[in-house]
């Protein structure tokens, strides 16, 4: 049996048949493609700037909308032409037009206006809005995603992913001579950064409350694992945990002042830590038997979720609050689990099925995902999921779209491994 040394907590003995259990609920498969949208999203080329409307397009066609610029029934950037002729863009299946313009302004700005036009109820949404921007190819692309959501969010009534970014591993090289590089990419699949190489094994990376940091375990050849923390803008990496044995999987406090992680340095027995990464004080949380892992901070600082297995090699999730140092049982058969942004729900691995369930371990959806290592992460809005399928040597991020079930695929080099998706 454990003994506390850095923080006293009560000891707490449950059998894995008691777990709170995903397995009575009635887990679902979705298995069918269903169709897109048949109010479809029709863009007409913005005045000045039809790049920038077809950066538009593609990012709004990754979603259950759907978005052309094809076969549209008028070419027009009159909003009320479009509401006198609502019936031909009607029965082409569009439920809405956006129509847009863009021009120089000084200071090296651009001006785009777009508008809107609900086709359905023969309205403009909010009437022309004015965005300005630097006119850079850089701030033109960041700006689409802007617009993309904005536009999303004037149909849908809801936010998007438009503008976040997804960080994961890339492992190529040989079994004995493994390389790993930590990438950060736009969730649109571009742009694609290289943040950090090693000769070893980089795992779990996971993104600062902010976005503007990753920290993640970092495995040299013939060494132990590491925590490190650096900026997603590159430059150096900082080690913040310096232990002995294995410290793995980290997770970010939401004020971005601690981290947690599993780490074995006291008797190689891997326990649930915190670390004041400014005061630099570290503290011990769980003591269950067998090993603790992957915790995971709720978004209120209560407490945290993590998997154990109780002594048995067969882990499962439970909850612990700070205050009383009591772990609760919420899922038996469960790995890599990750917390959605806002806290609702819980992503985690059962097998080769990855499950979504709501914080009190009830199964909302699962589906078959083949490959090793499997780990998912849920977006800012909570509608679509990212994970690594990996299929002989054939590997690459698949996002997955929880509306309508629909997936897109970015390409990668290498074996690709613990996807994150940022706000």
């Amino acid at each position: 049996m454990k003994k506390m040394t850095l923080l006293t907590a009560a000891l707490l003995s449950v059998s894995m048949s008691q777990m709170a259990s995903a397995n009575d609920d009635k887990v679902w498969t979705v298995t069918q493609q269903i169709a897109q949208s048949t109010q479809r999203v029709a863009v007409l080329p913005f005045i000045g700037n039809n790049a920038l409307s077809s950066a538009i397009t593609a990012k709004l066609d990754t979603t259950e909308l759907g978005a052309t610029q094809n076969n549209l029934p008028q070419q027009t950037n009159n909003s009320n032409e479009i509401l006198s002729n609502l019936n031909a863009w009607r029965n082409q299946g569009f439920g809405y037009v956006v129509i847009g313009q863009a021009h120089s302004i000084a200071g090296g700005k651009t001006a785009i206006t777009y508008e809107v036009i609900d086709a359905i109820n023969g309205k403009s949404l909010g009437g022309a809005q004015t965005h300005i921007t630097d006119s850079d190819p850089i701030a033109i692309n960041r700006t689409s995603a802007q617009l993309s959501d904005k536009i999303y969010q004037a149909i849908t009534g809801q936010a998007s992913d438009f503008g976040s970014k997804i960080a994961y591993v890339e492992n190529t090289g040989t079994p004995s001579a493994p390389i790993a590089t930590l990438k950060i990419i736009d969730s649109d699949g571009k742009n694609a950064r290289t943040l950090y190489t090693v000769n070893g094994s980089i795992l779990t990376p996971t993104f600062s409350p902010d976005g503007s940091q990753l920290a993640y375990s970092v495995q040299r050849q013939n060494g132990l694992p590491v925590i490190q923390i650096q900026s997603v803008n590159g430059g150096e990496s900082r080690v913040v945990t310096p232990f002995w044995g294995h410290n793995l999987a980290p997770s970010f406090s939401p004020d971005g002042t601690s981290i947690l992680f599993s780490g074995s340095h006291e008797n190689n027995d891997p326990n649930i830590y915190r670390l004041n990464l400014s005061l630099n004080t570290l503290e011990r949380l769980t003591n269950l038997n067998g090993a603790e892992n992957s915790p995971n901070y709720l978004p209120n600082n209560q407490g945290f979720i993590f998997t154990a297995d109780q002594g048995s090699r067969r882990q499962g999730l439970y909850r612990q609050n700070f205050g009383n140092q009591t772990a609760t049982p919420l899922i038996a058969n469960a790995t890599n689990p990750r917390l959605s942004h806002d806290g609702s729900k819980i992503v985690y691995v059962a097998g080769s099925r990855i499950v979504i369930a709501n914080t009190q371990g009830k199964t909302e959806q699962s589906f078959a995902a083949s490959g090793t290592e499997i780990s998912a992460s849920l977006s800012p809005s909570g509608n679509q999921l990212v994970y690594a399928l990996s299929q002989g040597k054939q590997s690459q991020l698949m996002i997955r779209n929880l509306h309508n079930n629909s997936t897109r695929a970015i390409a990668t080099t290498g074996q690709v491994r613990d996807p994150i998706w940022s706000k």
